[in-house]
């Protein structure tokens, strides 16, 4: 065979590889990883005085181990797990939750005074609250599912006050790739358990006789 030949076998392979190779990254969904979070409820800024407002503290955020890791979670039909390589959570989810919680709480009970193992507070807590999230992803059926447990106690006499429980989906499904949509619907259905969880405090605090 010829050098010219050759060359042009070799150049035509090199070529054959490229192509190859460069579909495979584009089918395997390679590219930019992006980052995600669970954003608080808009809501105006809490207000008054510290001695003069409601005081309550996060004692905990409980999350399944699996909701744990960066790489966001969907469930497939099997049942099974699905974890995407390139988009992920900014910060661990628990504590974005958690923080979370406690800007939702602040605006929709009007107080500065929220604890928080992440943020301290020295106000002496009027309740404490111990919350479980058992599922919070997108499902096989393409709504977005949050379960959610909590307890809320006293904060004087740290009598426990009842454990409720809450089970909530989007309204419509999202798109299998579309992780902004499904980040924005679980923002929505926190918010939703966060006014369920006010609303509690709220009533608690209503039986309590006037000062």
């Amino acid at each position: 065979m010829c050098p010219l030949s050759l060359i042009l076998k070799n150049l035509a392979a090199a070529l054959i590889l490229a192509g190859w190779l460069l579909s495979g990254c584009s089918a395997g969904g390679g590219g930019t990883v992006r980052f995600y979070t669970v954003n608080p409820l808009d809501l105006p800024a809490a207000g008054g005085e510290a001695d003069d407002q409601l005081a309550i503290e996060i004692l905990n955020l409980h999350v399944p181990e699996y909701l744990e890791r960066s790489h966001i979670a969907t469930r497939d039909e099997d049942n099974s797990l699905h974890f995407s390589e390139f988009n992920q959570w900014a910060e661990n989810l628990r504590k974005n939750l958690m923080r979370t919680m406690a800007r939702n709480l602040a605006g929709l009970l009007g107080t500065s005074a929220i604890s928080t193992p992440l943020s301290r507070s020295s106000a002496v807590p009027d309740y404490r609250l111990e919350i479980h999230i058992d599922q919070f992803e997108r499902d096989s059926d393409g709504l977005v599912k949050l379960a959610a447990r909590w307890q809320l106690i006293t904060g004087e006499t740290s009598e426990p006050l009842g454990v409720h429980s809450l089970n909530l989906q989007s309204t419509s499904p999202v798109e299998e790739r579309d992780y902004g949509q499904m980040a924005g619907e679980m923002r929505d259905l926190y918010g939703q358990l966060s006014r369920k969880i006010a609303d509690e405090i709220l009533a608690e605090q209503n039986k309590q006789p006037e000062q």
